[in-house]
């Protein structure tokens, strides 16, 4: 041997039973944490494709929104039905339906008035008729029959109605009335415009007001007092600059209690008498979608698409900047995880 003869330490089976021990160790050691960050990864995966996924359901929903594509909704409380097959309109109501039933207008407004609220409510219908003047005069008189009045109306040599599907809508003028009828036949009034003409489409909205009501009775017993008090301060005025003055704020008590009450029987009126409009238009050729072939459905459907796209987009464009933002501070959170992660290892280094 060229150099000097190394003597090794025994290698005794306690030491080789450590030395298998810690190789085992850190083999362990590397497959956890190698499969801690496959984990890692495939979790952040996930979790940017749910995040993609979910940014585009939402510009899917918030675009058409936004272009004003999407389904409108009755304002108001407002509902309005049609069913062509039962050969009327159906115009649901609060608790009711309006239906071939008489009674369940009846029994509606029987409802409300058991359970003290106070509705305000107004109908419009579209009618079809063959001589459009003539079915308007023929409502006016149903409304007087019925206990109410015409509150106005127009007749006039209009185009007829241009129909799209199965719901006319009236072009022009026209012929229209405005009738007042009482709250509890309103339901059966509508039903029994079928044997006037063709209920093409009609809608009911009713408002709760009685809590305006309430205020308003309110008010009035309270300046009520406060008129009887300086009426009796009147008749009891010592001097006249104190009946000068009792004078002037009576008469302004007056004149607000005068204006309350207005509004009052105003808003009791409402109460009791339904508003009614229907617009009568004669019968219009009904244009039915008719496609020819593929070429027809191919075209369909690429509107559809490019529809579609456009509101994912819009909803994109809409998402963006709320997109930035959280970037934003998902990366100062990453930053700073980060910067603890090196400060923990730099503070044990020295230990190991």
């Amino acid at each position: 041997m060229t150099g000097p003869d190394l003597e090794l330490p025994e290698l005794t089976p306690e030491r080789q039973d450590d030395i298998e021990a810690a190789l085992f160790a850190d083999i362990r050691a590397e497959v956890s944490r190698s499969t801690e960050q496959s984990q890692r990864r495939r979790r952040r995966a996930w979790g940017f494709t749910g995040a993609a996924a979910a940014v585009i359901v939402v510009a899917g929903f918030v675009g058409p929104a936004l272009s004003g594509t999407g389904a409108s909704s009755s304002a108001g409380g407002s509902v309005g039905l049609y069913d062509e097959g039962a050969g009327g309109a159906v115009a649901p109501e609060a608790n009711g339906d309006l239906g071939g039933d008489g009674g369940g207008g009846a029994e509606e407004n029987g409802s409300t008035a058991a359970t003290g609220r106070e509705v305000v409510a107004t109908s419009s219908t579209v009618l079809e008729a063959g001589d459009p003047a003539a079915a308007a005069r023929e409502i006016g008189d149903r409304a007087d029959a019925a206990g109410g009045y015409v509150e106005s109306m127009n007749v006039s040599a209009a185009p007829s109605a241009e129909s799209s599907g199965d719901v006319a809508t009236s072009s022009g003028d026209g012929t229209w009335i405005t009738v007042r009828v009482p709250a509890d036949t309103l339901s059966d009034f509508l039903a029994d415009l079928d044997d006037v003409g063709e209920v093409r489409s009609s809608e009911i909205s009713r408002e709760d007001v009685t809590a305006q009501s309430t205020d308003l009775r309110a008010r009035i017993s309270a300046l009520q007092t406060s008129v009887d008090r300086l009426e009796s301060l009147i008749s009891d005025a010592a001097t006249t600059a104190d009946l000068l003055t009792a004078e002037e704020a009576l008469s302004q008590r007056q004149a607000e209690l005068d204006s309350l009450r207005a509004q009052s029987d105003a808003l009791a009126d409402d109460v009791a008498l339904s508003s009614a409009t229907i617009t009568v238009t004669e019968p219009g050729e009904v244009v039915a979608a008719d496609p020819q072939g593929f070429g027809d459905g191919f075209a369909t459907g690429w509107n559809a698409l490019v529809a579609t796209v456009n509101g994912i987009v819009l909803g994109l464009g809409f998402l963006l900047p709320w997109l930035v933002v959280a970037g934003i501070v998902l990366t100062v959170v990453q930053v700073v995880r980060r910067a603890r992660r090196r400060a923990r290892v730099r503070s044990g280094s020295p230990e190991a």
